[in-house]
């Protein structure tokens, strides 16, 4: 990890308002999964940059995966009033909403929103069959008896 991170950091002394710079150190360390390091580069990055739609969107899921589904929708809603059709932060929207609000319904709909936006996207195949897999959940849960 220091071997990843501390020439970047040597870096950060010559250039420390370089926004890039500051997304590859969040990177750098969101890659060693250290996530909370990572937002702190991350916002000093869109300090700068803030119009960043890659670099917000990356913060949002360090946020997600240090676990604050919350947080991170805030981060993707931001990101998407830059970029309303940025695919990735499509994507990560469908993913926090189903498996951290367990909202299967807004998932569906950012989802197809995505591949409405890009229907060449390059993970469309692994999308549809997310979809598919709560589009069954939902068939099976309307279908079971609820109280007694």
């Amino acid at each position: 990890m220091e071997t990843t991170v501390q020439p970047l950091l040597d870096r950060l002394k010559v250039s420390p308002n370089d926004p890039a710079l500051l997304a590859n150190i969040g990177n750098a360390y969101y890659d060693n999964h250290d996530y909370d390091r990572a937002v702190e580069y991350y916002q000093r990055s869109l300090k700068i940059q803030p119009e960043n739609v890659n670099v917000r969107t990356d913060m949002g899921t360090a946020i997600w995966y240090s676990g604050n589904a919350d947080g991170a929708i805030r981060e993707y809603q931001t990101s998407l009033q830059y970029q309303p059709n940025h695919a990735q932060t499509l994507f990560n929207m469908g993913i926090v909403e189903w498996q951290g609000k367990h909202d299967d319904r807004a998932a569906l709909q950012w989802w197809q929103k995505l591949l409405a936006e890009d229907p060449a996207y390059p993970d469309r195949q692994k999308v549809e069959q997310l979809m598919q897999q709560i589009q069954a959940e939902i068939g099976q849960s309307a279908g079971t008896p609820t109280g007694r």
